[in-house]
Order: structure tokens, then sequence, then C-alpha cells
């Protein structure tokens, strides 16, 4: 399907969502989306962005909605999938009521057709008089770092898998093949430039929005987050 008929099934998604009232009471008001090229330490460092904000203790995950086995293979391949998959599903994952307090969203937007899909909601809250509270957070990496870090994160995941087989004691870590493949590594870090890099660009031009740093150690990144969240004053 070419990308304008995929633009025209996304707005037609979007037009009989919002028509919805289930999904207008249910999607929460306050929504924190993070994002990050591969390897820059959103796992690692969302726990302070929650606590900052308030939101629900556990992030929604957008990959971890989209666990179709020709979907993980895509993405285990260094792929997106198309926009209507990853915003149905995201969406979705969004009226569940334990996010009613606030959530932070994990690895989405991906693409332009996802990011207008954030701008769609908060119009949608905007226009029926719904205070939305929304902000954009990125973590940043070059592309030596991300790369090094990526097959770091695959080596250790290797290491701690075969310390489970040895002893029988804890539980195996998924691998992402990802993380074991030089060149596949450094695609997924070309792909998060030219795809997601520009897409939250544009959200820039319409959320509160900053970028941050994550190149150092622990507590450098963890002093970079905290301060930039700080100073975020989320969309109302």
């Amino acid at each position: 399907m070419s990308s304008k008929n995929n633009s025209k099934e996304l707005d037609l998604f979007l037009k009989k969502l919002g028509e919805r009232e289930q999904f207008v009471e249910r999607v929460p008001r306050k929504i924190i989306w993070l994002s990050g090229a591969p390897g820059a330490g959103k796992g690692t460092n969302e726990s302070y962005i929650i606590n900052h904000f308030k939101l629900y203790e556990k992030p929604l995950v957008a990959s971890s909605l989209l666990n179709d086995p020709k979907m993980r293979e895509k993405i285990n391949r260094g792929f997106l999938l198309d926009d209507m998959t990853v915003v149905s599903s995201v969406f979705d994952g969004l009226m569940n009521p334990i996010y009613s307090p606030g959530v932070l969203v994990d690895g989405f937007p991906r693409t332009l057709g996802q990011a207008k899909s954030v701008v769609w909601l908060r119009d949608h809250f905007k226009g029926k008089h719904i205070a939305a509270y929304f902000s954009v957070v990125v973590l940043m990496l070059d592309e030596v770092e991300s790369v090094h870090r990526q097959l770091h994160r695959g080596l250790r995941a290797l290491q701690h898998n075969e310390r489970v087989r040895q002893s029988g004691k804890g539980v195996v870590k998924e691998v992402r093949s990802t993380d074991l493949d030089p060149a596949i590594a450094k695609q997924r870090y070309a792909l998060f430039m030219k795809e997601t890099y520009v897409a939250l660009q544009f959200l820039k031009k319409s959320l509160p929005f900053v970028e941050i740093s994550c190149g150092g150690s622990l507590e450098t990144v963890k002093g970079r987050v905290l301060s930039s969240i700080s100073a975020i004053e989320t969309y109302r």
C-alpha cells in the first residue's frame, strides 16, 4: 500500500476513533512521549520521568503491544511497522484504566504519520475543551556510541542467560537480534535518524519538547535528565 493510501487510512481511523465517547473518556489527560536513539537509555531513565510527572508507575511500551510473530520478526530485523498497526495498538493501549493518572509512552511516535496522530490527539482534546498535558522527551546519542551500547547490551544479555542456564536460577532475558549484529545496529541508528528523528522535529513545533544528550556516565546523564524535565512546562 502506498504512503498516500496509508495516510488516508490513518486519517479515517482517527476520525472514527474520535467519534467514540469511550475513547475520549478513557485516554489519560497527561502523557509524556519518550523517544530516543537506540541504546540511549530509555529504560534506565524512564523512572525519573515517571516520578517527576507523577505518572502511573510503569510505562506503556509501544513495542510490547506489537506481539504478532510477523510484527516481531520485522521489528527484530530493525524495520518499522506500518502506521495504522502501531497507532491503533498504542491508542487502544492508552485506554487501559490503569493509566488514568497519566502515562509515559515509551518508543512512540517513530514516524511522521505517528507524530501527526499525537498532534491529532492533542487537538481532539482541545476541540472538546478538555485540558490535556503533553510533553516530548528525546534521548540522543551519536552513531558510534549508539552502536557500541546496542552491542554491549546484547553481550550482557547473552552472558546473563548463560549464567541462568548453568545455575538454573534467574530469568532468561530477551536477546534482540539487532543487538548482536554491528551492521543491523548501525542500520537501526540510521533508520532512527532518517524516520524517527525527523518525526520528532515535527512534534517540536507543536508540543513542549526537550532533547537530552545521553553520552557520559549514568550519574551525568541522570543529572541532565532531571534538570531538563524540570524545565518542561507541559502542554495545557
